[in-house]
């Protein structure tokens, strides 16, 4: 990155591409505070912050062959929280930046358009602006070196494009031919009356779930996915045929060790098929050997050498823009998005310093959903209190409701669920 702009790394240049209407690719990260929030303090927090994130502090400009991003030094304002969750980003209503910072009661919310970063980047922005606005407000609190903090100065590291620097660092997997993906059952429903997204959360004690899932001799991830599949796929009997397919992102830093706040992450497709008399401990079984097989480091190797080479193949360098984006959009509609039913993202738990974790009351991650994946699930935990998040763009919410029911009947825990109502839902949850 040159101190005015960059190129927009590989798995951006997807989303950038296939940015609609429908698909606003835009997440969120949000931090629930224990006090009203000062919109005046907030502010300033963001003042002292945002240019200490270089790779989000910009803006888009077009190029003939890629876009690229450019620095942005105009003022980014916080808003009230009025839309829905993950709204399309309009540069001309946000000073060109394609990130928004949003309050609402106790809620700090940062949006971000994924061709910019993905979840860990998105969650060190906010752990930043939240520890800034505490500290704003004359609370005590120290950083315990957990935190960035806006006056130190950017490391390269921090805007390297990962992809690239570990492309073919085992030699071995140069030439491994990737694992092919299975089309999946669609799931479809009736678009929501009034455009936009119902966002549901059901909130829990997260030591306890992830107690209960090493019970069961499997990860929390492994737990929720085929808690998912099963749901889905007695909601949707006519799914017997197909596989039930979850779409899993991978934080590629816990194996390719990597401080860049750019996209740098995999994703792993687990489908199962259920039938009438398929057992859940079956269907753990199934997710759990199906996992672990795709998050080997050779296979996320294989994933990181296919970003290059798509990254730095000829053809997708010298074709214009205006020829490129609709065929990418195409293979997206018509190859990417098949491959799965759902999105399913474990955030894990957030580790925040001890003075700070007095000071919040849980968090929550939303997913936007798709065209053709109109319900995404993400789970985030601070504070050992577990937020699970659906997001919906159709009315139908049977697959929640069981979710929440069948967990609860499973764990025997407590789940507070609340929702933003959005929408004319023909099945209030």
């Amino acid at each position: 990155m040159s101190d005015q702009w960059y190129r927009i790394d590989n798995t951006g240049k997807i989303f950038h591409a296939l940015s609609n209407a429908e698909n606003s690719f835009v997440f969120r990260v949000s931090m629930i505070l224990k006090e009203e929030v000062d919109p005046q303090l907030l502010q300033e927090a963001l003042d002292r912050i945002v240019h200490r994130f270089p790779t989000l502090a910009v803006s888009l400009r077009k190029g003939l062959f890629w876009d690229y991003l450019e620095k942005n030094n105009q003022r980014l304002i916080v808003q009230p929280e009025k839309n829905y969750p993950c709204a399309p980003i309009d540069p001309k209503q946000s000073n060109g930046y394609l990130i928004r910072v949003l309050y609402y009661n106790k809620r700090i919310s940062f949006e971000v358009f994924h061709s910019l970063t993905d979840g860990s980047g998105a969650m060190e922005f906010l752990k930043t602006i939240v520890y800034q606005y505490l500290l704003l407000q004359g609370k005590h609190i120290i950083h315990d070196g957990m935190i960035m903090l806006p006056q130190d100065i950017p490391g390269a590291e921090e805007t390297e494009d990962s992809f690239i620097k570990y492309a073919y660092k085992n030699e071995k997997n140069k030439n491994k031919v990737r694992q092919k993906e299975h089309t999946a059952y669609q799931i479809t429903g009736t678009a929501l009356e009034t455009t936009g997204i119902n966002i549901i959360h059901g909130i829990m004690d997260g030591n306890a779930l992830n107690q209960h899932a090493k019970h069961s001799g499997v990860t929390l991830t492994t737990y929720l996915t085929a808690l998912l599949i099963k749901v889905a796929s007695t909601e949707h009997p006519d799914s017997a045929d197909n596989l039930m397919t979850i779409a899993l992102p991978v934080n590629l830093r816990r194996q390719f060790p990597s401080r860049t706040m750019r996209n740098f992450f995999a994703v792993a497709n687990v489908g199962v098929k259920v039938e009438d008399d398929t057992k859940f401990e079956d269907i753990l079984d199934e997710v759990a050997e199906k996992l672990a097989s795709r998050t080997t480091r050779e296979n996320l190797q294989s994933g990181i050498n296919h970003h290059f080479e798509l990254q730095r193949g000829i053809m997708t360098r010298i074709i214009p823009i205006f020829l490129k984006y609709p065929a990418m959009r195409y293979g997206f509609n018509h190859m990417g998005e098949r491959t799965k039913s759902m999105t399913l993202s474990n955030m894990g738990n957030v580790k925040l310093p001890k003075s700070m974790e007095a000071h919040v009351e849980r968090m929550d991650i939303a997913l936007y959903p798709t065209s053709r994946s109109p319900i995404s699930c993400a789970t985030g935990t601070v504070n050992g209190r577990m937020t699970i998040t659906f997001t919906l763009s159709i009315s139908e919410t049977g697959v929640v409701r069981s979710f929440f029911k069948e967990l609860t009947r499973l764990t025997g825990l407590e789940i507070e669920v609340n929702s933003n109502e959005w929408g004319n839902s023909s099945e209030p949850l």
